[in-house]
């Protein structure tokens, strides 16, 4: 039951939360003859379980008013700013090994190996990642993940599917985030450290996109539509991000 609750904990971290997707970009128009490609957002997003996917959303907003956000408010205003950034970009420094690997598995090796020489020199002359010196060195970071690589692959993206606690996702992304958990060692750790890392991401995490989320709330009549469209976008683009550094490295 500990290992699970971790492996819980370890997704909420991780979740990719709509609130600090990026904004959309305007996609170019397809032919009707053309076949429809995953960047171009569906006229119908594939929710087919949208009643139970409501439901669930409800229980996360009550989850998120009850808990989580009371603890942001209260870590924003314990935390100086350079504590919460060094927090930040620790955890930025071990993703930034995750996202090498699932590079290397899309077949860029290009971007594989500035995934890599970003952690070698923060973990090094960023005294552990606390400092994001390789950005200023010109190596930025980027996302990836297990799900991207699947689409990739062109694996098709499945219903789209709010979870418990974790948020946006659809089929896919839930078996990419399954997989991170499973090859995660904070998941094989004792229980203390375990549920301490995982908890300091989450928080810092959602401290960071607290701004983005009043900026949602605000600007959207039904945030329901208007964060799984945004969330799916976001996987598109992802997903073609990955696509379009393939073609250039073959190239």
């Amino acid at each position: 039951m500990k290992r699970f609750t971790a492996s819980l904990l370890l997704l909420l971290a991780l979740a990719p939360t709509i609130a600090f997707a990026a904004p959309a970009k305007k996609m170019k128009a397809v032919p009707v003859s053309a076949p429809i490609i995953e960047d171009n957002e569906p006229a119908q997003p594939n929710d087919v379980l949208e009643p139970l996917n409501r439901a669930t959303f409800a229980l996360n907003d009550g989850i998120d008013l009850v808990l989580i956000n009371p603890l942001v408010t209260l870590w924003n205003g314990v935390m100086p700013s350079f504590v919460r950034t060094g927090v930040s970009n620790f955890f930025n420094n071990l993703d930034d090994v995750y996202v090498g690997v699932n590079h290397v598995l899309q077949g860029n090796g290009n971007a594989a190996g500035t995934d890599f020489e970003r952690v070698a020199v923060n973990t090094t002359v960023g005294i552990g990642g606390l400092f994001d010196v390789g950005a200023k060195m010109g190596l930025h970071k980027v996302d990836g993940d297990f799900g991207q690589t699947l689409g990739v692959w062109g694996l098709p993206t499945g219903p789209y599917l709010i979870l418990p606690l974790l948020g946006p996702s659809t089929i896919r992304e839930t078996a990419g985030r399954s997989v991170r958990v499973m090859t995660d060692p904070r998941s094989y750790m004792d229980s203390v450290p375990s549920y301490s890392l995982m908890g300091l991401e989450y928080l810092q995490t959602r401290a960071d996109s607290k701004a983005n989320e009043g900026l949602i709330a605000a600007s959207s009549l039904d945030r329901y539509v208007f964060i799984r469209n945004l969330y799916l976008q976001k996987r598109a683009l992802l997903v073609k991000s990955g696509h379009d550094k393939n073609s250039s490295a073959a190239n």
